[in-house]
């Protein structure tokens, strides 16, 4: 029968459509949001989530970078004994406004962890944030600039 995860539609004869995309996009969303669950309950205390103090740790570091076709990298070393409940929240501003979160990333005992954004503007500075949480409490903050021009 093939791979159960390609499936093909005719469209009244016209074109055949192939949703194997379609099926790596609704794994990728389900990913997000199971993530995003767990960040929730394990945050949920009921107690109001504090802004993190920028904390100047040697030891962490953040590289942000402008790439091709309007992207930005962001990468970023594991912290010290991290665990499986390990939370890596990346937050990113625009000029002086206010840290939205853009990704939530479970710990996985890599040593280097690195996420893709799209760039939302054509001039001005974006500060990307990580804030790394275990058990509800924050272990890391470190934060760098971008200065597009």
């Amino acid at each position: 029968m093939g791979n159960p995860a390609v499936c093909l539609f005719h469209n009244r004869g016209k074109k055949t459509v192939d949703l194997t995309q379609t099926f790596e996009n609704m794994k990728q969303i389900i990913t997000l949001i199971a993530a995003t669950l767990l960040f929730t309950a394990v945050n949920a205390e009921g107690k109001p989530y504090k802004t993190p103090a920028k904390i100047n740790d040697l030891k962490a570091v953040l590289s942000v970078s402008l790439q091709a076709a309007g992207k930005v990298s962001i990468s970023w070393s594991a912290v010290t004994n991290e665990t499986t409940t390990t939370v890596y929240e990346i937050q990113k501003r625009t000029g002086n406004g206010e840290f939205k979160t853009v990704a939530i990333l479970m710990g996985e005992s890599y040593p280097v962890y690195s996420f893709r954004d799209k760039l939302n503007i054509t001039s001005g500075t974006i500060e990307y944030r990580v804030v790394t949480t275990d058990k509800n409490e924050i272990i890391s903050t470190v934060s760098q600039n971008l200065v597009v021009l």
